[in-house]
């Protein structure tokens, strides 16, 4: 199957306030390198994801923004969903893995967080081509970080140790975790096989609609002409991909890795990618 990716850069960076705003939020700022945060994504992804196959979920009201990335990029219009209001994560993907699908069956898409900061490229790309390899035998996949501190604001995977694909560190996902109090993140720290929930999943297009199908089939009918937009997305609900799919599903593996990441979602976090940065 061909490689896909959708990067989703849909938030409004209420917790970046004053810095960023409603008309400006942080997956256009300059956060942690000289490219915005948008930029980052595409150019980290392109290793992998031909330029033409990169599709982008954002707020219709960032739009001359986003045409302003694809221009730097070459990346096609049509390939950019503009979201008549913001739904969370399960519409954006569920609505551009459709679309990508009904142009290709067998593709193979990476869904991306884009306020991510991410040290080892290399690695990362390494890691996710694995998981691509996994992906293509039906399994939904997602990446999990190793913690390095209790972090109470990041949701957790646990993962079956006893239960990986051969070879791999690939392990099945024994459930998700909603973000933990501080004692819990401290527990979870010590038992090992609680990971950092990045937000990353990999799947073939036809893996995951077949999911939401069985998981949300009130919900699967409404995708069936995305033509009308706007009037089909307001009938989409505003949920989690985690809450809509990945709980319920029952064949996910985790591919369990350890490089410098954050989720740039504050002030916090940012202040620790460049304690990152600085160390280098």
């Amino acid at each position: 199957g061909v490689n896909y990716a959708i990067i989703l850069a849909g938030g409004i960076g209420s917790r970046f306030w004053p810095l960023s705003r409603q008309s400006e939020p942080k997956q256009f700022l300059n956060l942690c390198s000289n490219r915005s945060m948008i930029e980052d994504s595409i150019h980290r992804i392109s290793g992998l994801v031909k330029r033409e196959n990169i599709y982008i979920a954002t707020n219709r009201i960032h739009r001359r923004k986003i045409k302003n990335c694809l221009k730097k990029f070459t990346l096609p219009l049509k390939n950019i969903l503009f979201e008549p209001q913001g739904k969370n994560t399960f519409s954006p993907i569920a609505v551009l893995s459709k679309q990508i699908n009904d142009m290709d069956p067998d593709a193979v898409i990476t869904v991306l967080p884009c306020d991510h900061f991410i040290k080892h490229i290399p690695k990362f790309l390494k890691l996710l081509n694995k998981a691509m390899g996994v992906a293509k035998q039906g399994y939904i996949v997602t990446l999990g970080i190793t913690p390095v501190r209790p972090e109470t604001g990041y949701g957790y995977i646990k993962i079956d140790p006893k239960a990986k694909i051969q070879n791999t560190k690939i392990y099945k996902v024994d459930k998700f975790v909603e973000k933990p109090d501080f004692d819990t993140a401290k527990k979870f720290l010590k038992y090992k096989n609680y990971l950092w929930n990045t937000g990353t999943f990999i799947f073939k297009a036809v893996t995951f609609l077949g999911a939401i199908r069985r998981l949300a089939a009130d919900i699967y009918g409404g995708l069936k002409d995305m033509r009308k937009i706007d009037k089909r997305y307001e009938m989409l609900p505003d949920i989690s991909v985690d809450y809509a799919i990945m709980e319920k599903a029952y064949d996910i593996y985790c591919v369990k890795s350890s490089y410098p990441w954050e989720d740039i979602g504050s002030f916090d976090s940012l202040k620790k990618v460049l304690k990152i940065e600085v160390r280098r």
